[in-house]
This record gives structure tokens, sequence and C-alpha cells, in this order.
């Protein structure tokens, strides 16, 4: 229940990119998921495989579990899991031995986060500086906040053994967060001025900043603070 927290903010004021893809073949790379073996039963339903996600976590898993709260696992073969996530985009997943000349689906669009202007229809952002229309907001609010969801990750990041903001990270490269600036590693410490403390404070902010037409928002990017803004027009 804790990731994805900062994303929240993001979902209501702006929008996500991407459309529903047909079964992806992945060596899991751009998913953060490695498959290291499987164990095939009798009754397939019992097939399990052993991953390990790109935080260094291993795990067991079988049909009906979900990695990383993101991928839904629909069956493991020998070969391969096969995964679905919440907005119904499928992935086979390969172990190395089997991936072959697989290649990760990734956008070949250009490296937005180093860049300090981006513009689409709708959205504009030059270096900490983003603007969006209403109903480029309104359209992810209302049609796509699902996608999002999947865009990026974000955890607790603790300092001193409290919680000093929450970390990005997984963020999907031509995402609303790579648009909007964002890295993997920022750390997200306060909105409109006030601290993100606390899981049970920051939901409680997020959910005034429904229908906000402005947000200030602080990060830590390597230690560095910074500022970013967001408005609509």
């Amino acid at each position: 229940m804790f990731r994805r927290i900062f994303a929240s903010s993001l979902y209501l004021l702006t929008i996500a990119s991407g459309s529903t893809a047909d079964i992806v073949k992945s060596d899991g790379s751009e998913l953060g998921i490695a498959i290291m073996g499987s164990i095939i039963q009798k009754d397939a339903a019992d097939n399990v495989a052993l991953i390990k996600e790109q935080t260094g976590t291993v795990k067991a898993v079988k049909a009906g579990h979900v990695i990383m709260d993101k991928y839904k696992v629909i069956s493991v073969s020998a070969q391969y899991i096969e995964v679905v996530t919440r907005d119904s985009n499928q992935f086979l997943i390969y172990q190395d031995k089997f991936a072959g000349n697989i290649a990760s689906k990734k956008s070949s669009g250009p490296n937005l986060v180093n860049n300090d202007v981006f513009r689409e229809d709708g959205f504009e952002r030059n270096k900490d500086k983003i603007v969006m229309t209403g109903m480029y907001r309104d359209k992810l609010v209302q049609q796509d906040l699902a996608k999002v969801l999947m865009q990026a990750t974000a955890e607790p990041y603790m300092e001193n053994g409290s919680i000093a903001g929450f970390k990005m990270s997984q963020i999907d490269e031509g995402s609303i967060y790579q648009k909007a600036g964002l890295k993997d590693g920022d750390v997200v410490t306060g909105i409109n001025g006030s601290e993100l403390n606390s899981v049970a404070g920051s939901i409680t902010l997020l959910k005034s900043l429904k229908g906000a037409d402005s947000m200030e928002v602080e990060i830590k990017r390597d230690g560095t603070p910074m500022k970013f803004t967001i408005s609509v027009n």
C-alpha cells in the first residue's frame, strides 16, 4: 500500500502516455525482474518460479501471485512466466538461458529526462516549471489513472529511522514522470510546503490536492534540494 504515494499527486494534475499492447516477449530487464529458475509440477497451476526483483529481493511465485504490486502472474512454464498488468498489458518473461536475442521493448523516442524543455499538446515543461491545460489534467483523472499507476513506483525513504520523503523508481520511459523531469532515485520530500514525513499524512495531503490548479513539489536529487511547479491553465 506504500507504493506510488507521490504518483497520486501527479495523477491529479497530469496524463499518461502509451497504449495497451499485445503480449510482449521480454528478458525482464525493463520490468525490473529476472527469472532465476522454475520448478515444474504435474499440475501446471502448481509450477513455481524463482525470481529476483531489481531491489535484490528473491521470491518464489506461482500463478496468482503479484510481483512488485505491478505484475500478476498468470502462468509459470519451464522457460518463462506470463504476467499481466492492471491495464491488461501482457508479458512473457524468459529465463536468461531461453531469452536468446529477445530485445526489451522500450521507447525509441528521445531521453526526456535529460532535456530541460519538453512540449506536447496540452503539456509543456521548461526546466522546473510545468504548465498543462485543464483538458490534459481532466483526461488523466477521468480516463487514464490506471495507466499512470503502472508508470512509476514511490516507496518511503528513511533517514535516521523516520520517513523523509518518497523515493521514485521504475519510472517508465515516455511516462508523465519522465516528461515532468523526474529521475529514478529522486526523493520527493514535500508538496506545497508540507513535508512528506508519514504515509497517513501524505495520503491526506494528496487527497486535498484533488482538482488543484497549482502545486509546488520539493525533491532531493543526489542529496541536492530542488523544486518544480505544476500549474493548470
